[in-house]
């Protein structure tokens, strides 16, 4: 039971960040300890299962391993109703549902919008006064006030501890978006002064009594503890919006890149606004809420009415048999939605050709680097791909992230697969993006794009590129690339060929590419083929690199 006895906010689940990855934990949970009890020496083993998965992110062991354990399961996947932890390790009949990955938005949504503060997985003292649906609410709050930005949500959403203080928040956020208008001086300061000001009201007695200390540092100054509780609240709106975007019921503004509920899930949302309970209910024991925690029925969505599946099927025009179960109409209208975002992705490559949308591409860029849309990792794949998409002459550019009903990015690559497959006449190229920087970038990113590679390089006649893409290239990523290329691993089908650019010369290199009139696939492989050819004849990583920098203005000659 997570001890909630210091609360004073509403929390999002921030590991992972991505609800999805829960998926492939889960079953390695259950596939390998189901039937155990959930003690030290089964975390221990399990965390090593874990990270050993091929699709486990990092290569450093941590130092508590039991606790990075609970981290990945006690969180999420319990407090969301998909495994159950007492007496034994058991999947639950939702997370039956959720490894299916059938439908995986509806299993996720009817599971956030059941996570209520207190609960008996969760309990706060009394005179805290919570009592909300934290998912329920946020969503609520996007559709009163039409659009809502992750400083909103850090700075006011997180304060709504009950939801009779919905109101108050809606009024807190108006007036700080009227105030923000009038503001005559410098922006990123004038946010700063009233996440302060929220910062000490929120933990007012909390500062009064000096308990200052936090978790992450033995500094106990009132700066660092602001500094603190700021960073925790950003990570919070970040882990909330990525979670309900999950659902699919809520998008992004395509050019404000401002939580937006999803026009094509308006409908449903009104259902839920309407018929799910807003309170925080209360159980009796544990078990009880249990019941209703584990149970695919015990809370609805528009789409298990089946009036309503036959409404969309009939105005889609897709035929059906009226005799047909529930979830083979939901099948036919998910099947249909495919075709619909197939071909948005499809209209999408036919605006990017010639450059049409060129501007545009370099701008989401910069918003990028800036951190100005709201999730940077998914962006940054979404709009690489853009960018192969424009240059033109592949047979095919496959990004293998996902795209909502409404042409917005949903999610990143899945972490067994590269995030991009371009196809050229005679060779493939795959693309391997981050927003990770330093050590981090070497764990996260080293060896994934290499067993990357290989998949993709042992199953093709053909021979294939990586073109690793990341803000800034480490030391450490640059290092390990630039000797993978020089020696012969099998696993990876011999020689790598990874090129690591920064974004900076990435953007350079498409507008190369515009500017020369790149017109042919065999110039790009020349290229790629000549800066491996550099990276076997220099004498270290440091020479091969600044070799990169100075090729990308000629690349196209």
């Amino acid at each position: 039971m997570a001890n909630l006895s210091n609360t004073r906010t509403v929390f999002a689940f921030t590991s992972p960040r991505t609800i999805e990855k829960i998926i492939p934990e889960i079953q390695v949970l259950v596939d390998s300890f189901a039937g155990k009890e959930w003690n030290t020496q089964t975390q221990i083993a399990f965390f090593h299962e874990l990270f050993n998965s091929e699709f486990y992110e990092g290569e450093k062991m941590p130092d508590n391993i039991a606790l990075a354990a609970r981290d990945r399961i006690t969180r999420a996947p319990k407090a969301l109703g998909f495994v159950d932890l007492k007496p034994k390790i058991q999947l639950t009949e939702v997370g039956e549902k959720l490894l299916s990955e059938v439908r995986t938005h509806e299993t996720i949504a009817k599971q956030l919008f059941k996570f209520q503060l207190p609960s008996p997985y969760h309990k706060i003292p009394a005179e805290r006064g919570f009592g909300v649906r934290p998912y329920l609410e946020l969503l609520r709050l996007t559709k009163e006030l039409g659009n809502l930005s992750k400083t909103e949500i850090a700075i006011f959403f997180v304060q709504m501890t009950h939801h009779s203080k919905f109101n108050s928040v809606v009024a807190a956020i108006k007036k700080f978006r009227e105030d923000a208008k009038k503001n005559k001086g410098n922006r990123k300061a004038f946010i700063e002064e009233r996440f302060t000001k929220e910062i000490l009201k929120i933990y007012a007695a909390d500062i009064k009594a000096n308990n200052l200390k936090t978790r992450e540092s033995g500094d106990a100054s009132l700066a660092k503890f602001i500094k603190t509780k700021r960073s925790n609240h950003i990570d919070y709106a970040d882990a909330f919006i990525r979670y309900l975007r999950a659902t699919q019921l809520i998008t992004f503004d395509k050019k404000t890149f401002r939580m937006i509920v999803a026009p094509s899930r308006i409908a449903e949302v009104d259902y839920i606004l309407k018929n799910v309970d807003r309170n925080a209910l209360p159980y009796k024991t544990e078990a009880d809420y249990k019941k209703y925690l584990f149970s695919p029925a015990s809370l609805l969505l528009l789409t298990d009415d089946r009036k309503y599946l036959e409404r969309q099927l009939s105005k889609l025009s897709v035929k059906f048999d009226v005799k047909v179960s529930i979830d083979s109409l939901k099948d036919l209208l998910e099947a249909t939605e495919k075709k619909m975002i197939s071909a948005a992705i499809q209209q999408t490559e036919v605006s990017l050709k010639n450059y049409k949308e060129f501007d545009d591409v370099i701008d989401v860029f910069e918003k990028i680097t800036k951190k100005e849309v709201p999730d940077p990792p998914l962006y940054l794949e979404w709009n690489i791909w853009r960018a192969l998409v424009m240059m033109n002459y592949a047979k095919e550019v496959k990004g293998n992230f996902a795209i909502d009903l409404d042409g917005v990015p949903l999610n990143t690559a899945l972490g067994n697969m590269p995030d991009i497959e371009v196809e050229y006449d005679g060779f493939k190229v795959i693309v391997e993006v981050t927003m990770s920087s330093g050590n981090k970038q070497y764990e996260m990113e080293g060896e994934p794009i290499a067993r990357h590679f290989g998949k993709i390089q042992n199953n093709s006649a053909l021979p294939v590129y990586c073109l690793f893409v990341a803000p800034k290239i480490s030391e450490g990523a640059l290092a390990h690339f630039f000797n993978l290329n020089r020696f012969n691993t099998k696993v990876y089908g011999g020689k790598t060929r990874i090129v690591p650019m920064s974004l900076s010369q990435f953007i350079a290199f498409v507008t190369i590419a515009k500017d020369k009139s790149f017109n042919h696939s065999k110039i790009l492989k020349t290229y790629l083929d000549s800066m491996i050819k550099n990276n076997q004849s220099v004498d270290d990583e440091t020479i091969w690199s600044q070799q990169i920098h100075e090729s990308i203005p000629v690349w196209v000659s």
